[in-house]
């Protein structure tokens, strides 16, 4: 009896770890590998909010969008003015085509654009 509950609890504790190895629980003492750069997760949380990912990669929110450019490449280019833009005035585009919707600027705050842009800026 003692050996079938050993046995149990055993298998138990091994399918505990592997789920949480799975689902990415950790002790506190490494920092992930991917999310939002620290101290700036209120940006982050706006770009999922916003279902940037939806069609951007970025690699500091763990989205892999294929129908906007890839975040990882493009960033590097961008001052915080230019993507202000970018995100508000889609017909700035220089390129002349950016399929961002048109009404980001009305469905965020200020504050929102702040922190998503600080984010952005932070990722690259």
């Amino acid at each position: 009896m003692r050996e079938a509950l050993a046995a149990g609890l055993g298998a138990a504790a091994l399918a505990f770890a592997a789920v949480a190895l799975g689902v990415g629980i950790r002790d506190g003492s490494a920092a992930p590998t991917t999310g939002a750069p620290t101290g700036h997760e209120p940006g982050r949380a706006v770009f999922v909010r916003m279902g940037c990912g939806s069609c951007h990669t970025l690699e500091a929110a763990g989205s892999a969008g294929s129908i906007g450019p890839n975040l990882d490449e493009r960033l590097g280019g961008h001052t915080r003015a230019s993507l202000i833009a970018q995100i508000t005035d889609p017909s700035s585009d220089a390129d002349g085509f950016n399929m961002m919707p048109t009404d980001f600027g009305s469905r965020m705050s200020a504050g929102e654009l702040d922190s998503l842009v600080r984010f952005l800026l932070a990722a690259r």
